[in-house]
């Protein structure tokens, strides 16, 4: 009677450390806010500088909404990409991705932080607005009512400003999601240069002398 072979149960593999270092993470990110915040503040600098003031303003507004949307998306990648960077390169142990995993987590905090600042300051203007918009409107309404015209008459859109608010939307929406997309390709890379470190913890090191606060 032949006996058949049996394996035995393999056992999972278990990693020994978490996969995200969130200390790094939360570094690279904090880098990669402050060198976006100067990048965008030279860009303004550059183009408060450059922009012809006694030219019209319907000349200059294709050419600069182009170049603006281009150095935005230009100054993203290269912010994300060294914040990756110092995510991977400050980690204790390797993500096990070549430090895509990493960087993809930079990434994430990074438009997370970016969202939440923007809604908050989008916020507290619309409100900002929307209580003078209701002064105004009183001040108007009394002085319709005290010559006999129509109060609280809704303003209507012409189609061509109903043309220009909807292209408006879509191009700033176009750009973002462009952006977003450069972004993740510079964390994707950020986290593989800085991967590619030699390993630390195959290097010969000095034994640390014993301290007393070893020993409490």
């Amino acid at each position: 009677m032949a006996l058949e072979p049996t394996t035995a149960a393999r056992t999972p593999y278990i990693y020994t450390h978490p996969l995200i270092d969130w200390g790094s993470v939360i570094a690279g990110t904090v880098v990669a806010i402050a060198i976006g915040a100067a990048l965008t503040i030279l860009g303004v600098a550059v183009g408060a500088t450059a922009i012809n003031p006694w030219a019209g303003t319907s000349e200059q507004a294709p050419a600069w909404t182009i170049g603006g949307g281009l150095y935005l998306a230009f100054a993203n990648l290269v912010a994300i990409q060294v914040g990756a960077y110092v995510a991977v390169r400050s980690a204790r142990w390797p993500d096990h991705h070549h430090g895509a995993l990493q960087g993809i987590i930079v990434w994430a905090l990074v438009f997370t932080v970016a969202a939440g600042v923007l809604g908050l300051g989008v916020g507290s203007v619309l409100s900002g607005d929307a209580s003078a918009e209701q002064a105004g409107r009183a001040v108007v309404d009394a002085a319709q009512a005290a010559t006999g015209e129509p109060t609280n008459a809704t303003p209507q859109l012409t189609p061509s400003e109903t043309d220009a608010v909807q292209d408006t939307a879509a191009l700033t929406a176009w750009w973002a999601f462009a952006t977003m997309v450069l972004g993740g390709v510079g964390a994707v890379a950020g986290g593989r240069l800085g991967y590619d470190h030699p390993d630390w913890h195959a290097r010969g090191r000095v034994e640390r002398p014993t301290t007393m606060a070893d020993k409490v």
